[in-house]
Parts: C-alpha cells; structure tokens; sequence
C-alpha cells in the first residue's frame, strides 16, 4: 500500500514540475501536432462545412423563402467561420495554384470584386455559370467573397430566388460558385491528408531534404504564418474600418471594410482567425518547448486572446452599424491594442523562446 501511494505522489508531483524540469518538445513535435492536432481536422472541417453550400444555394433558388434564406444564411456563415480558422495557413495547399485567393479574395479596399461581379450580373456572362469555367476567371470573382456579394445585400439579406432575368443569373452564379468551393476545399483537405504531399514533405525534413534541411526549418515555416496571421487580422481586417481617423472618430468608420460584414458574419470571421491561431498554438506543444524563461508566455497568450474576443464581442453585429457608435468604435480601439500585444507575444517573446528565427512575417519582411 505504501509503496503504491508512493508512486501516485511522485506522479502527481511530476505533473507540478516545471516545463523546463520535464522532457521538452522539440521543432519535430511541433510539425507534428500542427498537422496531426490542427491542420488536418480543420481543413477537414471547412470542406464539410462548403460541402452544404451547393444544396443550401439551390434550396433558396427554388424555393424562396425565410426558411430557405435562413438555411443558407446559417451554411454561409458555418462555411465563413471554418475558412476564418485555415485561412492563416498560408503555406503548401492554400498558397497552390492560387487556391488561397480561389477562397476568399481578401482583402479587397478597392472593391475590384465588386466592379466585376457587377460586370458579369450586366452582360449575363454564361462562363461564370458553371464551375468548370468560373475556376478559369479570375480570382476576384470566385469564392466565398463572391458569394457573399451575389447572394447578400446591403442590408444583409439574402436576395437568391429572384424570378426575374437577373434573378435567374444570380442564382445560377451563385450555384457555380457553391460548387467550385466545394471542390476547392476538398482538394485542400484531400492534400493536408495525403502522406506524399506538403505534410510528408514536412515531416521528411532533413539535411537532403530540397525543401526542408532540418525540422526547425519546417517548424519555422508553420510558426511564421502565425505572426503572419495576427497581423492580417489587425492591420487588413480591423485597422481599415477606423477609417481616416484610426481610434479618434466614429463619424470617419468605413466598417464596410470588414471581411464579411456585408452578410453581418464580420464578427464570427475574425473571432474564428483568432481562435485559429490560438488553437494551432495549443496543438503544436509549444508550450512544452518554452525555455525556462518563457514558461509565462502560454497564459499570456491566452489572456490576450481572451481579450480581443471579448473587446470584439462588445463591438457587437451587425458590425456595419455598431462600429459608427461610439461604444462599437471604442470596443473595436481597445481590441487593437489587446491585437498588438498578442502579435508580439508570439513573433518576439514566443519565437525567442523556442529559438525560432524572427517571428517572420510573409507580408512585410519584418
């Protein structure tokens, strides 16, 4: 009896240690609870999730109705929140053949999707109609921003089922664009999966590797779109909607600007970046790698997550009116600066930790 009792105290004892005092992970571990614990089942994930999409599309085409809407407003936004959690991966899958602007085409301040969708709807262009040949045209015109744009107005109502002329094309576009996005999701998930794609590639790193000399760099390729994201998340998706007056004034707010507001899933889009991110970080084991100086740095990360959901949660929905009042504009200032913490976190403080080289970012260099 003692000796047993013995041995569960020095096993709950273990679990009190240090991360220094146990085994730590290493940059192979890292790769493979990113893959293994995140990347696959996500991307997993937004292929079921654009798989609903082509049936909710024809259910509200044939037959019009708030039933109908409602389903394909609720695909919708289940598809927009699962790309919002992959959409930082950009690297193997996504960053081929364009896939990754094939999605979504973000950002876009300069409403090039919407002068040639607008183009296509005017001249009843029948190539953007089928899924074949849509996947030919550009990028601007495909995907979940497309849909968003065919299928939404202003206001955030669904607007397919129209029996007119231009209803008829709208929902035949639409359609094209359900389809295309069902199979370019599959096609991602289907490539994270198989042994002898990126992921194998990852894994394989070595010093005769073409691509991968050693697993830190395969680890570094997969923690660097991380800071990457972060900053998409504040500089692309969030800072824009201040307008000219960023943090001062509410009259100046261009919330339009927010990826998905239009159907009012702002919200949802960028709440699922962040929960993306810190969920990759939790499925990579990082927190077993941190040296012994950086065994704080995990719950921080979780504070400050923490905090940019709730300052994002206080902007409210629908975000194209909540962020012209002042208590919206002001919830969205204080999550810039939850953002900023969060972004140095992990390019300086996690990065250093592990001995990462730089917390690069893909879109700046620094």
């Amino acid at each position: 009896m003692m000796r047993r009792i013995a041995c569960l105290a020095l096993a709950f004892a273990s679990t009190l240690l240090p991360l220094h005092a146990q085994e730590r992970a290493g940059y192979a571990d890292y790769v493979k609870g990113a893959v293994e614990g995140y990347i696959r089942p996500e991307t997993r994930a937004f292929a079921n999730a654009a798989k609903r999409l082509p049936a909710a599309v024809e259910d509200a085409c044939k037959s019009p109705g708030t039933g109908t809407a409602d389903d394909f407003r609720v695909a919708y936004g289940v598809a927009v929140a699962a790309y919002g959690r992959i959409s930082f991966l950009r690297y193997g899958p996504l960053a081929e053949e364009s896939r990754l602007e094939r999605l979504a085409f973000l950002p876009d301040a300069r409403g090039v999707a919407q002068r040639q969708i607008r183009k296509l709807v005017a001249e009843r262009d029948e190539s953007a109609t089928t899924p074949e040949s849509l996947a030919a045209k550009s990028v601007a015109v495909q995907g979940l921003t497309a849909l968003q744009l065919a299928a939404f107005d202003e206001d955030g109502q669904v607007t397919l089922g129209g029996t007119d002329e231009a209803g008829v094309y709208a929902c035949a576009y639409a359609q094209a664009l359900a389809v295309n996005l069902a199979q370019l999701s599959g096609e991602v998930a289907a490539l994270w999966e198989a042994p002898d794609g990126f992921s194998g590639q990852l894994e394989a790193a070595g010093p005769d590797h073409p691509r991968f000399r050693s697993s830190k760099e395969a680890a570094e390729t997969l923690f660097n779109a991380l800071v990457t994201g972060l900053v998409i998340v504040r500089d692309q998706d969030v800072i824009p909607a201040f307008g000219s007056a960023l943090g001062n004034d509410p009259a100046s707010a261009k919330p339009n600007r927010i990826p998905f507001s239009r159907a009012n899933f702002g919200q949802a889009y960028i709440a699922s970046e962040l929960t993306g991110i810190r969920d990759f970080i939790r499925a990579s084991n990082y927190a077993k790698g941190v040296d012994s100086e950086g065994e704080w740095i995990a719950a921080s990360l979780e504070f400050e997550v923490s905090n940019s959901l709730k300052a994002l949660a206080r902007a409210g929905e629908p975000m194209r009116e909540t962020v012209k009042t002042p208590e919206g504009y002001k919830a969205l200032s204080d999550m810039l600066i939850s953002l900023k913490s969060l972004r140095d976190l992990v390019a300086l403080n996690l990065a250093g930790s592990l001995n990462m080289t730089g917390g690069f970012n893909a879109l700046d260099g620094d």
